[in-house]
């Protein structure tokens, strides 16, 4: 099986440093207790070459560098963190199994998707510097020999053919610390040993008679020789990062830079596995004190659109943040994913503006995530003409590209044939479009476009119905062209409201009552017929008209044919 192995030398102050990146450039060590001295486990560049070493003490250390920074060493944090970047590494490796503190073995299987294990391993350290991590990388087929060469070769990356083991020969004694455990090249290096080399050249009877074991175990290894098997580490159900802030917060600023490197590591994660969130849950921590009393308070974030972006998350929980009002400074934060999807990737269309769905995509979670999931919600359309039926709630969500289909208002300007509406059929008895009582046919040939008013009078045809008021109320007023006469308004009520009617003695309408006032009407246009549902025991017959009512605006109102009263269906904007 060919393996590979990325090394990050110092991970855990690469790891420190991305997140607060004012720590970049300046001297940086970290520690650990040992038996209540504090010592040095890792230092920066800078501290380095000012003579700082691990296993120093921090007092001794801070005597050489003024100034220096001083942070707690936590193992369980770097094996997180290697493992989050093994999950981010997924798409391109099938597996990973983390070497805390500093490397990662890798599944190489998937190199000739790349076009071999050369290029493979180039875009992975690649794709490992975009997410700010810097190390070396080796192809090989023994755990061992990928390790050593990562650690303590000078190439960036390279790749060992089977039984490579020859290429060990230069490495330092040192290599072996690891696999051999605390104390066990203290023996070989006791007899002169310097190098991987001279260890593979002893004899083998004579290692093992003497050093038993581990002897033998170290011959082996230097020779190239590793049975152990690569074991994949599985993957946690949960998807959670947590961060402690190195001091409390009382502000914004460093609370959002530790969110980002958490949301970061999680969205990386994401995409590992192909998946967007759908909800997640920010949970501070706040400083305990004797007095404190209460639960750390949280923040749940329901997506508009199932996302793995870190800015667009980042964004939204920021915005959630400055309306949340803590009583003690904070000191650690976490976010867990809660719901996630699988990410299927989206298409933009040419012309399509990532900025603005971006932006839309922040008000939409907002408004979704203070007002309740069942807030927003989406329309689907149902196959029928009557308008308050004709759609139905669904659970809101931005398509990736949008659709074009037949809607009722489409419908309504060309049923299906058969169809019980008022519909007509021209001389080669095609389906028409839907028309008023007495209205002709604004279209010469099927499939032809509509003519101005002006081409057809000079032609000689007769105006249509559609682009001419109606006088069957007896109401004056200006044209409207057939489409617009047809368009549908963009808020449609729920259920027709019922509007008490003034008429003139020949039939005009002269007022509207709406809300509770009498209101003037200024302009009407239709009839546009709508009929239907006769099979059913709610059949309808409804005359449709565009009025303009004095102080309103535009309404889209119908005449009942059942009961002769005028109903309110919609308002155009």
């Amino acid at each position: 099986m060919r393996l590979g192995y990325l090394h990050f030398p110092r991970f855990p102050v690469q790891r420190r440093v991305r997140e607060t990146p004012s720590l970049s450039g300046r001297p940086l060590v970290l520690w650990a207790d040992e038996r209540g001295v504090q010592r040095v486990s890792f230092a920066s560049s800078t501290a380095l070459k000012a003579g700082v070493r691990p296993g120093q003490t921090v007092a001794s250390a801070g005597a050489l560098v003024p100034g220096l920074h001083r942070l707690p060493y936590s193992p369980l944090d770097e094996a997180q963190a290697l493992a989050s970047l093994g999950e981010a590494l997924m798409v391109l490796t099938p597996g990973f199994q983390i070497d805390s503190p500093e490397g990662l073995w890798v599944d190489a299987s998937a190199a000739p998707l790349e076009g071999g294990e050369g290029p493979w391993l180039e875009a992975v350290l690649a794709f490992c510097q975009q997410l700010g991590w810097v190390g070396r990388g080796v192809i090989g087929s023994e755990r061992f020999t990928v390790q050593a060469l990562a650690r303590f070769s000078t190439q960036p990356a390279s790749v060992v053919e089977p039984h490579g083991g020859a290429r060990l020969s230069p490495l330092p004694l040192q290599a072996l610390a690891r696999a051999l455990g605390p104390g066990g090249v203290e023996p070989l290096a006791g007899l002169g040993l310097t190098t991987l080399g001279e260890v593979a050249a002893l004899p083998a009877g004579a290692v093992s008679a003497r050093f038993g074991h581990e002897g033998t175990l170290a011959a082996q290894l230097a020779r190239g020789a590793d049975d152990s098997l690569f074991t994949p580490d599985p993957l946690p159900e949960v998807l959670h990062e947590a961060i402690a802030l190195d001091w409390p917060a009382e502000a914004l600023e460093p609370l959002l830079f530790a969110l980002k490197s958490a949301v970061d590591r999680l969205c990386a994660r994401l995409q590992g596995r192909k998946l967007a969130a759908v909800r997640l849950t920010v949970r501070l921590d706040l400083e305990r004190v004797e007095s404190s009393r209460g639960a750390n308070p949280s923040v749940a974030l329901i997506l508009a659109r199932p996302s793995a972006q870190a800015r667009l998350l980042v964004e939204l929980i920021r915005h959630r943040l400055t309306d949340l009002t803590v009583r003690r400074p904070i000191c650690a934060l976490s976010v867990t994913i809660d719901e996630a999807c699988a990410d299927d990737g989206r298409q933009l269309n040419l012309g399509d503006a990532p900025e603005g769905e971006a932006a839309l995509e922040v008000v939409l979670s907002r408004l979704q995530s203070a007002l309740g999931e069942e807030a927003l919600f989406g329309a689907e359309l149902v196959d029928t003409h009557r308008p308050e039926a004709a759609w139905k709630e669904k659970r809101f969500a931005l398509s990736a590209a949008p659709e074009r289909s037949l809607g009722w208002w489409e419908s309504a300007q060309r049923p299906p044939v058969g169809s019980s509406l008022d519909c007509a059929r021209d001389e080669r008895g095609g389906p028409g479009q839907q028309r008023g009582l007495g209205e002709q046919s604004g279209l010469d040939e099927p499939g032809a476009e509509p003519r101005s008013p002006r081409e057809k009078s000079r032609d000689g045809d007769s105006e249509s119905r559609l682009d001419r008021p109606s006088t069957s109320l007896g109401m004056n007023g200006g044209t409207l062209a057939a489409s617009q006469l047809l368009e549908r308004p963009a808020r449609l009520l729920r259920e027709p409201a019922p509007l008490p009617a003034e008429l003139t003695p020949e039939g005009a309408l002269l007022s509207l009552s709406l809300l509770g006032r009498k209101r003037r009407v200024t302009a009407l246009f239709g009839p546009e017929r709508l009929a239907g549902e006769w099979w059913t025991e709610q059949p309808y017959a409804r005359d449709y008209y565009r009025v303009v009512l004095e102080g309103v605006g535009p309404l889209w109102i119908f005449r009942d044919g059942r009961d002769g009263r005028f109903y309110a269906q919609g308002v155009f904007d």
